[in-house]
């Protein structure tokens, strides 16, 4: 993350609760793309010593910190990604970006999430790629072109390559 607040400077909110990704970790008009892998409870203590069970997400990307979610960022990701369901939401991305937001009587900066899905590069599926045979197998079995498509780019010459073997079948 590149630091253009002075230097090397430290925000104080980092000081409040280190633990947790917030607002101050982005800097101004910074947006980060960061991949669910789970969200879940758990006790969270606050800057007042106070602790309370919260739903916090945990991300993929390593060295990101966990980000504890507020009812607004939960409704942002069930619209982004069509699912309320939290287990659902494994594997999703989702844009952070930084927003100013009424809150305690003040204008506050808060950690949001875009509402729309990040346009991801995905990799080229090849007859070379080492998951080529795990995934003619999955087409074997029913997956389809598609859901396939989810997680590679798919060229027609590719998808020929995976369907061999289950017309002859």
């Amino acid at each position: 993350m590149s630091n253009q607040n002075g230097g090397g400077l430290t925000h104080w909110k980092k000081m409040v609760n280190p633990d947790y990704l917030g607002a101050y970790a982005l800097d101004p008009g910074q947006e980060l793309i960061v991949t669910i892998k789970v969200v879940r409870i758990e006790k969270v203590t606050g800057p007042d010593g106070k602790s309370e069970e919260l739903p916090v997400a945990h991300f993929n990307e390593a060295g990101i910190k966990p980000m504890v979610l507020n009812a607004t960022n939960m409704k942002t990701i069930t619209k982004v990604h069509g699912t309320p369901y939290i287990e659902q939401w494994s594997g999703k991305a989702i844009t952070l970006y930084v927003d100013k937001v009424k809150a305690f009587g003040d204008v506050v900066e808060a950690l949001r999430i875009r509402p729309v899905a990040p346009k991801l590069e995905l990799p080229e599926l090849t007859v070379s790629h080492p998951k080529f045979e795990s995934i003619k197998s999955k087409v074997a079995a029913g997956t389809t072109r598609q859901a396939i498509e989810v997680h590679y780019k798919v060229s027609d010459e590719v998808w020929a390559e995976l369907q061999k073997g289950v017309q002859n079948a």
